[in-house]
């Protein structure tokens, strides 16, 4: 049988998973591995309990955990919710902050919006069918895409691996010339005495403690913006999950005291959450991330 193209190859033996829960688990690693979270520690994909998590990491300063859902075929919403629903315990049991769902199935952006809304007030990112084939056909995910789904190189895609390397290589070559560029100003720098040079420099530590900071500030407005509205019956949290919320916040008054957790001006929040932007650029996040 030909090969699909157009992407259709790999959405479909996304969607026809048949390997299991212990390939499924590898394989939502690697994803998340390659979109950016670090300290990827799986579970039991070999099978045993695993504390309502496939997968521990880290990302945006926050603990993450992983569930992979990929069952054979196509599943009603309904089922999905159910399985993500569980998954999300996995958060307040772990202390983790946030989820990330890694599943075969096809979502709509509007079944996507109502698994975020269940997750309220958590931090959730959604890996559907069509995003995880989009990012397994990506030239550096090629290898990872023939271990798990057998899915070969074209031609096409050979020559798009080879100019994704050559396109690596010349940013590499674009760095080490201006290292050098920059090394020499260094040593430039020396001809006119170290007390010329009026720096200081931050520590790392001293970075993460104001992320950590403005992270509890900012998460601690949104879940009174919330709250307001659970009490006001604009929406609903399930129950569980919202004794932890309350419970976590409780937890942040007494550690920073209610008077340093605001009301602020529109001004001094804006203020706040363009610290934290900075910041997180600073240690390698993209501008504007400012999930908490």
């Amino acid at each position: 049988m030909p090969r699909r193209t157009d992407g259709d190859e790999t959405w479909n033996r996304l969607l026809n998973w048949t390997k299991g829960q212990k390939p499924s688990e590898r394989l939502a690693a690697q994803i998340l591995r390659s979109e950016g979270y670090k300290s990827i520690d799986p579970s039991h994909p070999l099978g045993g309990p695993d504390g309502v998590k496939d997968i521990v990491s880290t990302k945006d300063n926050l603990i993450w955990i992983g569930a992979a859902h990929f069952p054979r075929r196509r599943q009603l919403f309904l089922d999905i919710s159910k399985k993500f629903s569980l998954d999300l315990k996995g958060i307040l049991k772990n202390n983790a902050s946030a989820l990330a769902f890694v599943t075969n199935q096809e979502l709509t952006l509007g079944e996507r919006k109502k698994l975020k809304e269940i997750g309220k007030p958590f931090t959730i990112e959604i890996f559907h069918l069509e995003r995880i084939a989009g990012i397994l056909d990506s030239p550096k995910n090629y290898g990872i895409r023939l271990e798990f789904l057998d899915v070969e190189l074209t031609k096409e895609e050979q020559l798009s691996f080879f100019a994704e390397k050559d396109n690596q290589i010349s940013e590499l070559t674009k760095k080490i010339d201006y290292l050098m560029t920059d090394y020499n100003a260094f040593k430039a720098s020396f001809e006119y005495g170290e007390d010329d040079i009026d720096l200081e420099n931050r520590s790392v530590d001293e970075i993460i403690d104001y992320i950590e900071l403005f992270t509890d500030k900012i998460w601690y407005d949104r879940h009174q913006l919330l709250k307001a509205r659970v009490e006001n019956k604009e929406t609903e949290v399930e129950p569980e999950i919202w004794k932890g919320a309350l419970a976590a916040a409780k937890k942040l008054e007494e550690r920073i005291g209610l008077e340093n957790l605001g009301p602020y001006s529109n001004f001094e929040w804006g203020m706040i959450n363009g610290k934290l932007s900075v910041l997180r650029w600073v240690l390698g996040e993209d501008w504007d991330m400012l999930d908490t």
